[in-house]
Order: C-alpha cells, then sequence, then structure tokens
C-alpha cells in the first residue's frame, strides 16, 4: 500500500493537520479504557436482527451481505468495526490518517485476539492509490463527509477488485429547515474541524462513479434522543421507520447507508 501525496497544497496538508490533532486527545481517552469487545456485541453484528432500524447494523449488512474475502476499513478510526469483522472471521486491513488511533486499533486486535487477520495501516485516505493490495469490500463508515469528495472517491475505486463494493454509512442535509435548527440547537455536537453533511449534489457523483444496489435513510425523530430519556430511543427508531416509508420523507433524513458496487 501506498500514499500519494504529489499535491502537497496547503490546504490539503492543514486538513490532514487538522484531523489528526483532532484526534489525539480521542485516542488518548480510548486507549486509557480500551477493552476486548464484548461477545454479547460480536453476536448482535453476527446478526444484525435490527438493521432496519439501526443504521450501524445496516451498513455492516450490507457491508457482509455478499461474503467478501478481504475488507477495507477506510478511516478506521480506533478499529471497533475492524475488530468487531475480525472477531467474526473476515479478514481486514484497516487505513487511517492519525497514528494515534492506529495504535489504539493495534491494540485493540490485540485484546481481541484478531492480530493475525485485522491490521492497521497509517495512510490518508484522500490520496490512497494500492499498488499491491485490492479489496473486494470496503467500509466507509462516517468517513466520506470529511474529505474532499472526488479524492476519496477516486482513492475508493483504485482500492477495489473489479465488481467489488463499498458500504457507505453518512450524515446528510437535504432539508435546509433541519439544517437551520441543528446548527443553532443548544445541544453539545462532537465534530471534527472539516466535517460536513452530505447533499444531494455529493450522493449524485457517488452514483455516477459507481452502481447504487442498496439505499436505506435513518433518522429523523431519532434525532430528540439526545434531549430525551434513554428508553424513548426504540419507540423513535421504529416511528422513523413507518415514516421513511412515506415517499418523499427521506428528504428529512439525517444519515443514509448505501451498498454500492464498482462500475467495471
Amino acid at each position: 500500500m501506498t500514499e500519494l501525496n504529489e499535491q502537497p497544497a496547503s490546504s490539503h496538508q492543514q486538513r490532514l493537520q487538522n484531523e489528526v490533532a483532532y484526534h489525539t486527545a480521542i485516542a488518548q481517552r480510548e486507549l486509557d479504557t480500551i477493552a476486548r469487545t464484548p461477545d454479547e456485541l460480536v453476536e448482535r453484528y453476527r446478526h444484525c436482527a435490527r438493521w432496519r432500524t439501526r443504521y450501524p447494523e445496516c451498513v455492516f449488512h450490507f457491508l457482509t451481505l455478499h461474503k467478501p474475502q478481504h475488507i477495507c476499513d477506510f478511516g478506521c478510526g480506533s478499529g471497533e468495526m475492524a475488530c468487531l469483522l475480525g472477531r467474526l472471521g473476515y479478514r481486514v486491513t484497516g487505513l487511517d490518517v492519525s497514528p494515534d488511533l492506529v495504535e489504539v486499533a493495534r491494540e485493540r486486535a490485540r485484546l481481541d485476539g484478531v492480530a493475525e487477520r485485522v491490521k492497521f495501516e497509517v495512510a490518508d485516505a484522500a490520496a490512497i492509490r494500492s499498488e499491491d493490495e485490492k479489496f473486494d469490500a470496503v467500509l466507509a463508515m462516517s468517513i466520506i463527509h470529511h474529505l474532499p469528495l472526488e479524492d476519496a472517491l477516486d482513492s475508493l475505486v483504485d482500492l477495489l477488485l473489479p465488481g467489488g463494493r463499498v458500504a457507505f454509512l453518512e450524515p446528510v442535509a437535504y432539508s435546509s429547515i433541519l439544517q437551520w435548527f441543528r446548527d443553532r440547537a443548544p445541544v453539545e455536537k462532537d465534530v471534527s474541524p472539516d466535517e460536513r453533511q452530505l447533499g444531494k449534489h455529493d450522493l449524485k457523483r457517488i452514483g455516477d462513479r459507481f452502481i447504487i444496489e442498496e439505499a436505506r435513510h435513518f433518522y429523523i425523530l431519532a434525532r430528540l434522543r439526545r434531549v430525551l430519556p434513554p428508553w424513548t430511543d426504540a419507540p423513535l427508531r421504529w416511528l422513523d421507520r413507518g415514516l421513511l416509508a412515506i415517499p418523499g420523507m427521506a428528504h428529512f433524513a439525517g444519515i443514509i447507508a448505501l451498498l454500492v458496487r464498482r462500475r467495471d
């Protein structure tokens, strides 16, 4: 695996510095509390019974639908999903721009006993060009909205084998009214410096570069769980499922899960 950084534009370098600096403190917190992935969580993701109402299970369901042999976790963070996949028997290579998070991910793989089939590398996801390794599936979980879109899509195409698939999970903002309220809501937002939500134009570009096989929206009323008691979580998710079955309601969603296939 090699990285191309032939265009050292100041904005590109600043983005990298912002992301690395932002994740340094996060990595330390995770390293202080890291533990083996609970068996019950592994079993939950083995079956993904709630994938229609819970978006992390949905993207996992999409990713494993065609039983990939080698998965790239594109923007792996501290390795939770990569190690979970490893616990389920998948071979995974995780890539992340943060050396600190990669070290946490390697420690997690050791604790989970999957270090032989789950490995991690430091890489700029927007500038990856793979000379050797190619993958039949890529997990892009909440990473594209941190990156220049076209650069990220170029990297994804390059990482995939012919016919390979990408499972995306990304925040979206179709409604300017909801976006206005989100920006002004008195709720603390844990976002990195260059983070943004994807819009319709971004999703069109993904559809131009890949064949979209599955798409599912989430997160209308479930937004309220941040200010409501925990017991409201499941009812809100089920209400969202009903609302999103109504034509046009996806316009008010906040998250999308996509399964796409490389155009060959």
